[in-house]
């Protein structure tokens, strides 16, 4: 009977073995068949995960880069090597630092190719303003702070008028929050 058992158990981890074979085998087979598109997709994902690493470090530079620029014009604001080095490494930066030494020394011709070169940022939006000229957002901003006043000194029937001159825009949804809700509104 231990033979007969013996025999069985022989049997099924030959069976065993037999289907780890088989699965090798078709595996093999698999790969040779798509041998191209598997290599192909192993060299894009090590090439994207090198992409993405080298993206990382040029970004860090770069900010290590823009901040020490920075550094340097605050406390040299003539200094056109590192005005040059902000410009190419953080443009939104160096549009901020020009608007403020343009606004400082009232510098028209600055503050209006902040204006031309983008007019929908918030640096082009104050650039606008401090030259006169229409900019919806400041202007907004400028009805929805004189509105609060209104409210805070009472006047809340002036405010309403005034919150109301705001149709569309980004503040749009403070100015109507503002319109309803006035602390200062006394219960009729």
């Amino acid at each position: 009977m231990a033979f007969k058992e013996n025999i069985k158990a022989l049997q099924s981890e030959l069976s065993a073995q037999e289907e780890l074979l088989k699965n090798v085998i078709k595996s093999e087979r698999f790969f040779k068949k798509h041998k191209r598109s598997i290599i192909t997709a192993a060299i894009a994902i090590v090439v994207l995960l090198v992409a993405y690493g080298i993206s990382g470090i040029v970004e860090q530079s770069n900010l290590k880069a823009s901040n020490e620029a920075y550094k340097t014009l605050l406390l040299f604001p003539t200094n056109e090597q590192a005005l040059n080095v902000l410009k190419s490494k953080n443009k939104p930066l160096y549009r901020a630092f020009v608007f403020q030494e343009a606004a400082k020394t009232g510098d028209n011709a600055t503050l209006q190719t902040l204006v031309d070169e983008d007019k929908s940022d918030v640096v082009g939006q104050l650039a606008a303003y401090i030259l006169g000229q229409d900019s919806g957002v400041m202007r907004d901003f400028i009805t929805l702070r004189s509105g609060y006043e209104l409210i805070k000194e009472g006047k809340t029937d002036e405010a309403s008028l005034k919150l109301m001159t705001i149709m569309n825009g980004a503040l749009f949804e403070i100015a109507r929050s503002l319109e309803h809700y006035q602390p200062n509104k006394q219960e009729k």
